[in-house]
């Protein structure tokens, strides 16, 4: 009986990967609106019905396709990820910055093409979505701030506020789009880049405090 259960919570599994997977491909290339839920059902190989079993709504499976894409596929919040955890027990600050960036693009790249269709959407449930993961991202950015803040590596003068601001911006997934898929940057040349404009507008100046 454990076996049979298991195969069927494996199967349920499967199940929802594939819905997941299809809707993200559906969402990104022609945009949630312009999506259905018979579309989803039909990429995924599965019946119409099973997909709003499994998420009852669009704007529930949008939400489960952006969650999906923040963790990736090891299923960790950016907190908890070990980049983030690097980044902020690297004794080096810019070091550490780079760690960050280098995590924050590979979460940006899964997410910019959500992210764009997002922004156009005119719908409560989604733009209520898209403010709660704004927060979660803001929370993120906040804690290395002020870490860097804590280590005294954030530069005099700038708070802690408007550094979250700064970088919260700069490595946003609508940002990482327009460069990449709309400037023709790949991703390691807008990480590199990214990396130094933020380095020299967050982190204290060490020739000039030592010298």
């Amino acid at each position: 009986m454990t076996d049979v259960k298991q195969s069927r919570k494996q199967r349920a599994e499967a199940t929802r990967a594939r819905i997941l997977a299809a809707a993200y491909q559906l969402f990104a290339h022609q945009g949630y609106l312009s999506t259905t839920m018979p579309e989803v059902a039909k990429a995924a190989g599965v019946a119409v019905q099973t997909v709003y079993l499994t998420f009852r709504t669009k704007a529930a499976l949008l939400e489960q396709v952006y969650a999906t894409a923040v963790l990736g596929p090891d299923n960790v919040r950016p907190l908890d990820s070990g980049w983030f955890r690097g980044a902020v027990g690297d004794s080096d600050p810019g070091h550490g910055l780079a760690t960050l960036v280098d995590g924050v693009m590979t979460i940006a790249a899964r997410l910019a093409p959500l992210a764009a269709t997002m922004e156009t959407i005119d719908d409560t449930d989604v733009k209520a979505l898209r403010a709660e993961k704004e927060a979660l991202r803001r929370d993120m950015h906040r804690n290395f701030i002020a870490h860097l803040q804590t280590t005294g590596a954030l530069r005099p003068g700038l708070s802690v506020d408007h550094a979250t601001d700064l970088i919260l911006g700069l490595t946003s997934p609508a940002l990482y789009q327009t460069m990449t898929a709309e400037h023709g940057w790949d991703d390691r040349q807008w990480a590199d880049t990214l990396t130094e404009l933020l380095a020299c507008s967050l982190l204290v100046d060490r020739d000039r405090t030592t010298s």
